[in-house]
């Protein structure tokens, strides 16, 4: 896995020099939402080498064919979205929606159970399991796609949570080498990110997050102690921040497919830019993906040392609500 390290490196700046070179995948921002990326040239690229990195463990090391082409298939959707060939908001989901359905069913992706009786009776049924793992893909898949408006915060957010795992529950049952160097591809995208080099895009959310899913699906299935809302406090920004943004545009009568910049990241961008008037964009990137994931990470930490204990992680999860909310409201009136 060293070998393919370096070759990482190598691929990715050759990557971006070829595009330099050509003048292509450059995202051309030319969307509302897209006001707040950095001023430099971005190429749309993260979720190239990401799924490059896919490509290496699924086809080399897991030899999981399968699920490659999952990932793939949405990371296609997205890299069309991403070169504007697939506008349609309308026809994007629904393909996701056909996608993920299928592979679920193929891979046998479940979600075994959520502590809830009642619910988890249901999920014995074989046809609803399939129709809440999608949903619960799809919220996560989406909603990690709304938080990328500024550089970092998708790539961050994720890679807190694996940072988490490795650290505090190595003794646990997962593949740590896949964790350790996924952490290690995640911290160069990270860097070419907030340097504005590179941007994720829909590709690149899409297929980490779909992939970060499936994988915290099989980590709580495989280590069965662990309470299954562990997994939600480590997964509530992107999904909570989905549903707050539906909620908030139709009680605005907006249309909710729309991007808009009313999100809490470019709230506290907006804040920061205005209040400490720095004109560096980078460094409010920076700043902004800091403590956003910061206090992710000091909350999953804390979340770690409770993995087994349902009510306190239900409580956490409700605080993230309630200082969501709370801090939305005060920078929107402020």
């Amino acid at each position: 896995m060293n070998n393919f390290f370096v070759f990482f490196i190598i691929f990715s700046f050759a990557l971006i020099f070829f595009c330099k070179k050509y003048n292509i995948l450059v995202d051309q921002k030319i969307e509302k939402h897209k006001k707040y990326s950095t001023k430099s040239k971005s190429f749309l690229i993260g979720g190239v080498l990401f799924v490059t990195f896919l490509n290496y463990y699924f086809l080399k090391v897991q030899q999981d064919p399968l699920l490659l082409i999952f990932i793939i298939s949405i990371f296609f959707i997205g890299f069309m979205s991403d070169l504007k060939q697939l506008n349609s908001v309308s026809l994007r989901f629904f393909l996701q929606c056909i996608l993920v359905l299928i592979f679920v069913n193929f891979l046998k992706i479940e979600i075994n159970y959520t502590k809830i009786n009642i619910f988890d009776q249901w999920l014995t049924i074989s046809l609803i399991n399939i129709i809440f793992v999608t949903f619960c893909l799809l919220v996560l898949k989406n909603g990690s796609n709304f938080i990328d408006g500024i550089n970092g915060i998708t790539i961050g957010y994720f890679l807190v949570i694996f940072l988490t795992i490795l650290i505090n529950l190595s003794h646990f049952e997962y593949d740590k080498n896949l964790l350790t160097n996924l952490i290690s591809i995640l911290l160069i995208l990270l860097l070419l990110n907030l340097y504005g080099i590179i941007y994720l895009g829909d590709s690149g959310s899409y297929s980490l997050s779909l992939f970060s899913g499936i994988f915290l699906i099989e980590f709580v299935n495989t280590n069965i102690s662990i309470s299954p809302y562990f997994i939600i406090v480590l997964l509530w920004y992107p999904c909570f921040e989905l549903l707050f943004s539906i909620i908030r545009r139709l009680s605005q009568k907006n249309q909710t497919y729309k991007p808009d910049t009313n999100h809490l990241h470019q709230l506290i961008y907006k804040k920061i830019k205005t209040n400490f008037n720095i004109k560096n964009d980078p460094i409010i990137h920076l700043i902004t993906m800091i403590i956003i994931n910061l206090y992710n990470l000091m909350c999953f930490f804390i979340s770690a040392k409770y993995i087994y204990f349902s009510e306190i992680l239900i409580i956490i999860f409700t605080f993230n609500i309630l200082v969501y909310i709370v801090l939305y409201n005060l920078l929107k009136r402020n």
